[in-house]
């Protein structure tokens, strides 16, 4: 019996903890990818937002505090 044979018999019943170990790693993975990116998905998701909602433009008087007086 070849070596790979009689691993594989053996971890049968380890094989949903290897799932388990492999989903952990891909979630870390997944996890770190999005710390790594987070300014530039934040941004993504701003200019998305300008793009569907467009902001109005405001009067010069309403930008300075004075409205009419």
């Amino acid at each position: 019996m070849s070596f790979v044979s009689a691993v594989t018999q053996l971890s049968f019943p380890l094989l949903p903890l290897a799932d388990l170990l492999r989903l952990a790693c891909l979630l870390a993975l997944l996890a770190a990818f999005l710390l790594f990116f987070r300014p530039l998905l934040s941004g993504l998701v701003r200019a998305s937002l300008l793009v569907l909602r467009p902001r109005t433009a405001r009067t010069r008087g309403a930008a300075d505090g004075v409205l009419g007086a």
